[in-house]
């Protein structure tokens, strides 16, 4: 039977007993209906995993015991930066679930100029909520390390100060010059990846100009035309399947 998974941010050491948080209790006695024994798995995203159960339960607090350690990591070999514009939120919450799900190592948020009107005030809860997004899909699909998650900034900021060597850049335009059978067939070698994808409405021909003049091949994906979300779906499953793990 596959245990539930439960990430703890703090330091984890086999034979500690551990108190869990309000929210993290209530997941587990209320959510997962947990009783005292029940097993579970235990992860902080610096790797690996451990197996702990449910030690005491009562009305204030729940408190876990550690068993033992595995050294178990489902990291793909491909590193992978999605550099994706901000969104109508339920979009954008859709695009961090699945890209943490097939493995994306880093997150950079990015306003350009057909993101949604984002309120600045509020930039802190919805980090937040973000990075609770990526860590509740760790949980899910079995991850032990966490993706990072950059603070927001606007994409011109990101373009001047992003540009690295033996890094494969690619935007998505659905007019972009090159194909993936292109990349593909003449980069054999296995790289980090960054990913750039507009928002809905997809990048100005301004920001396709200056991602260009950052060492970004401009990528098509197939004749039609994705949706934002459709799209980090798309290049990140094709790019985990030819040199990450989806293949393997």
């Amino acid at each position: 039977m596959r245990l539930s998974r439960l990430f703890i941010n703090q330091p984890l050491i086999v034979g500690q007993s551990i108190v869990l948080s309000k929210e993290s209790a209530h997941y587990v006695l209320k959510v997962l209906r947990f009783r005292v024994g029940t097993q579970l798995i235990v992860f902080n995203g610096k790797g690996g995993e451990y197996t702990a159960y449910l030690k005491s339960a009562n009305k204030k607090q729940a408190q876990i015991y550690i068993e033992s350690y595995q050294n178990i990591e489902r990291e793909s070999p491909l590193a992978i930066t999605l550099v994706q514009a901000i969104s109508r939120p339920e979009h954008f919450n859709y695009t961090l679930q699945k890209s943490v799900e097939l493995g994306v190592t880093r997150i950079i948020p990015v306003l350009t100029e057909r993101s949604p009107p984002f309120d600045k005030t509020k930039i802190l809860k919805r980090q937040q909520h973000w990075q609770k997004i990526i860590i509740n899909t760790c949980e899910q699909c079995g991850r032990n390390f966490v993706p990072q998650l950059d603070q927001l900034l606007p994409l011109a900021t990101w373009l001047a100060t992003s540009s690295l060597e033996n890094v494969h850049y690619l935007v998505l335009a659905p007019e972009g010059r090159y194909n993936l059978t292109a990349l593909i067939e003449n980069n054999v070698d296995l790289l980090p990846v960054t990913v750039l994808i507009g928002a809905e409405g997809g990048l100005t021909a301004m920001e396709l100009i200056t991602a260009k003049q950052a060492n970004y091949l401009d990528m098509r994906l197939g004749m039609r035309i994705l949706r934002t979300e459709t799209a980090a779906v798309a290049i990140l499953s094709i790019l985990q399947a030819w040199w990450g793990d989806l293949g393997r």
